[in-house]
């Protein structure tokens, strides 16, 4: 495996352990801003407000797991391409790209 997959394979271990973590506060969130003494319920009171779930859901996690979710899949699309023979090392020119895009259009 070249060094760049080995790389690639990193961060795609490093980058789905922090998606499980944000996504799952992403979709309580959002499920809080439906139906939020339920949330209330199953979280055992820690996320108690529809305040709260608004915070949470449009705040920087939102933000944070649409930037790791791009980067994400950014390595799995370059590993993936690597174990075809294909090496586009623009790839993660692109990658970043999308991500300052998006940044953009969430700020503005």
């Amino acid at each position: 495996m070249s060094g760049r997959a080995a790389i690639s394979v990193f961060i795609l271990d490093i980058t789905a352990v922090l998606l499980l973590l944000f996504g799952l506060l992403v979709s309580i969130s959002g499920l809080c801003l439906a139906k939020p003494e339920v949330v209330k319920k199953a979280t055992l009171g820690l996320i108690d407000s529809y305040t709260v779930c608004a915070k949470l859901h449009l705040g920087w996690v939102s933000l944070a797991t649409i930037i790791i979710a791009v980067v994400h899949s950014t390595a799995g699309l370059d590993v993936w391409l690597l174990k075809s023979g294909r090496d586009y090392w623009w790839l993660w020119a692109l990658g970043g790209g999308v991500s300052i895009w998006f940044i953009y259009i969430y700020t503005a």
